[in-house]
């Protein structure tokens, strides 16, 4: 029976390969169709981790010891499940934490410090520069008081109106 498990393990040891070697030059299109499919612990690379390991080392055990097939495939299942889980812990749910945007909205600009480029005339536009994850943004500002604001000044945007921003000088 030991070459009817050998089958086995070696199917989903390919099974496995294969899978990592599709997603690797078709990733893309995959994503795309699993898309909808979001299962924490039940992700394909998830599965495909632990059934390349549990196909991997099915077969070696099967290959190279003389262990019964049934204790080979509790080992194999228990070490398929561990890497598997390893590979979401380690690996999956780091990578999702990671994930940051460097895109904002204009409405996260309330509250941040920058500098005039531009000066600010009392009732007109200059230009505001605001350090971001991305670099440094330029945005138009108005003055909120009304009060000239001159280049170098450092301002806060209190209110974000029609893409201008509405700044008073920082308090140092």
């Amino acid at each position: 029976m030991a070459g009817g498990w050998e089958t086995v393990y070696g199917v989903c040891l390919i099974a496995g390969l294969v899978y990592a070697l599709a997603t690797l030059f078709w990733g893309d299109v995959i994503a795309d169709m699993l898309g909808e499919i979001h299962l924490p612990l039940l992700q394909p690379a998830v599965l495909a981790s632990g059934l390349t390991a549990f196909g991997g080392i099915g077969f070696l055990l099967t290959r190279l010891t003389a262990l019964s097939s049934w204790t080979v495939f509790a080992a194999s299942l228990f070490a398929g499940g561990v890497l598997a889980a390893g590979a979401h812990f380690l690996w999956i749910r780091p990578m999702e934490r990671a994930e940051v945007s460097i895109g904002y909205s204009m409405s996260q600009l309330e509250g941040k410090i920058g500098e005039v480029g531009t000066s600010i005339p009392a009732n007109g536009l200059g230009e505001v520069l605001i350090p971001m994850v991305s670099g440094i943004t330029h945005h138009m500002a108005a003055s909120l008081e009304n009060e000239p604001i001159p280049a170098g000044t450092r301002v806060v945007v209190v209110e974000v109106r029609d893409h201008v921003l509405y700044v008073t000088p920082f308090p140092e």
